[in-house]
């Protein structure tokens, strides 16, 4: 199954990974033009925010940086793997690093850390959250139960496939 390409079941490819990364950086590109097109229609249709200037000037600051930090990120993700699959000495180093089963069970504890950490943080967020706002408790809560729902479902794949 494809997810046990991502765990260690399985020996990696990691030229056939590389033109992964390359075609979905490509992806990721077209979004970032895309959002920081966006950022260019809502300066051309303020009102759109009618709720004041600056939240508009915000908005638009937003979808600029958020659109330039993806697009640069992905020019940089496709650079790095064509100079990973055209130097046979880089890409072997790359490739050790990537393959090695100590880095891969570190990435895989550090991911898991991570969500544990986010969950414990999001829990302390709807503690305090009730306190400012009920909009932003109410947002908490959805992106807990998003987040819970996810870990249930894929919970669920992982002890079919493994």
């Amino acid at each position: 199954m494809w997810l046990n390409k991502l765990f260690i079941g399985e020996p990696v490819d990691f030229e056939k990974r590389c033109k992964t990364r390359i075609g979905v950086s490509m992806v990721l590109a077209v979004l970032g033009v895309l959002t920081i097109a966006l950022s260019v229609y809502v300066e051309k249709f303020p009102y759109l925010f009618q709720e004041s200037k600056e939240y508009g000037d915000f908005i638009c600051g937003f979808y600029v940086g958020t659109g330039g930090g993806l697009l640069g990120g992905a020019i940089a993700t496709i650079i790095l793997n064509y100079l990973y699959l055209k130097n046979p000495k880089l890409k072997k180093k790359r490739e050790i690093e990537e393959t090695d089963e100590r880095n891969r069970m570190l990435g895989l504890r550090t991911w898991a850390y991570a969500g544990y950490s986010m969950f414990l943080f999001l829990y302390i967020g709807m503690l305090f959250a009730g306190l400012i706002s009920i909009i932003a408790l109410k947002v908490l809560l959805i992106v807990a139960g998003v987040y819970s729902l996810l870990l249930l479902i894929f919970r669920i794949i992982l002890k079919r496939c493994m």
